[in-house]
């Protein structure tokens, strides 16, 4: 038997006339199937009636019903609320998922998706994997396809700290919370926490808990992407979540120079937090426009990017750059050393916002590319894109 997801209520396929309206558009899944969330999200992009599908033919192809000799369904689909209701109203003792599949599958308007034919790079990953697709039949499979869910849900674009240091706590806490009611957004609020905490600890002069609780941070807001990935639970408070990131990182460096500024009896601690918040904001704001702009990362523009974002300066490499500072009790000389580390950084930005968003120009806009070409200094060597 199909254990519910936590919140979940069965509804006989009598029933279904009370919860689905005509003009909803309704989306099935399998039961007990994992997929992944892309595989959801391109049925959902399609028309309906729209269904997955994978060669029958293929090595290793796996369905939840074979539709003919060279095709198998994948378990995902979806249908008009009317569609739906029709075909409630004419079960009978048949089977309602096995009905809803046939109908679609046999629909001549229904759109057939592909599941081999998906693209493998993972947009909100920043990486290429594969797409997973299971129907464990015991615990041990399910705990397999489990590791295998919480391994595809770590990002490919990642400062140091969080590609080497971060993964193992992260995934560690993921495969706790993951059968529990613990959500997502139930962990962001209590790495807020922890985040306001390690910002009091700061500001007080207990810099080492500052320290430590602001290192805690780091993995805990990895956690809480994981987790979304991993049960396809996603909220639309999502982005919100990385502005509470900034606010809280900036409030750190406000509260540090505020201790700074009582210990030392001068203000030059709010110019040195300046001269990190201000660069990490114009860092910030570029990169988003240009995601607006070219529909992709700046930091996942490119080999050069990527490899750059591996040491550029963010939170959590700005924090670890700081330990060996405080080991030696140089609390101030680390702060400094941040602000330098800020600045640097901002200017490669500037360099890689400007050489790929002129890249892009060139690339997608005639006119663009025709002023470029007009307004070009005689004296620089032309250089590839």
């Amino acid at each position: 038997m199909t254990q519910l997801p936590v919140g979940v209520t069965p509804v006989a396929a009598a029933a279904l006339f009370e919860h689905v309206e005509p003009g909803d558009r309704v989306t099935a899944l399998a039961a007990g199937l994992i997929i992944d969330e892309r595989a959801i999200a391109a049925v959902l992009a399609a028309p309906s009636p729209a269904v997955l599908v994978c060669a029958a033919d293929v090595e290793g192809a796996q369905g939840v019903e074979r539709l003919d000799a060279l095709t198998f369904a994948c378990g995902v689909l979806t249908l008009s609320g009317t569609a739906l209701r029709t075909l409630a109203a004419r079960l009978g003792e048949w089977d309602l998922a096995s009905v809803m599949t046939r109908a679609v599958a046999g629909d001549p308007a229904a759109t057939r998706i592909a599941f081999s034919d998906l693209p493998i790079y993972a947009p909100n990953r920043r990486r290429e994997i594969a797409l997973v697709w299971a129907r464990p039949d015991t615990p041990e499979a399910a705990r397999s396809v489990g590791e295998t869910l919480i391994a595809a849900s770590q990002k490919g674009c990642l400062d140091w700290p969080a590609r080497f240091l971060h993964p193992l706590p992260e995934n560690l806490l993921v495969r706790l919370l993951a059968p529990t009611r613990v959500t997502p957004n139930m962990v962001t609020v209590f790495t807020g926490v922890v985040g306001v905490a390690a910002g009091v600890a700061f500001a007080t002069g207990w810099l080492w808990t500052g320290l430590i609780l602001a290192l805690v941070t780091g993995p805990l807001d990895g956690v809480d992407g994981k987790l979304a990935r991993t049960r396809v639970e996603f909220s639309k408070w999502g982005d919100l979540e990385h502005l509470i990131d900034k606010l809280l990182e900036y409030g750190w460096y406000l509260a540090v120079a505020w201790h700074f500024a009582q210990t030392r009896a001068s203000m030059l601690a709010f110019a040195i937090a300046a001269l990190i918040i201000l660069p990490a904001i114009v860092e910030a704001v570029q990169g988003e426009f240009f995601r607006r702009i070219t529909g992709i990362q700046l930091d996942d523009a490119g080999t050069v990017e990527r490899r750059l974002r591996l040491f550029a300066g963010r939170r959590n490499t700005f924090l670890w750059t700081w330990v060996p500072f405080a080991a030696f009790g140089l609390w101030f000389e680390g702060f400094v050393s941040i602000a330098v580390y800020s600045v640097a950084t901002t200017g490669i930005a500037q360099w890689r916002f400007y050489k790929r968003l002129s890249q892009y120009g060139r690339q997608h806009g005639d006119r663009i590319a025709a002023n470029y070409q007009a307004t070009s200094y005689t004296f620089l060597p032309r250089t590839g894109a």
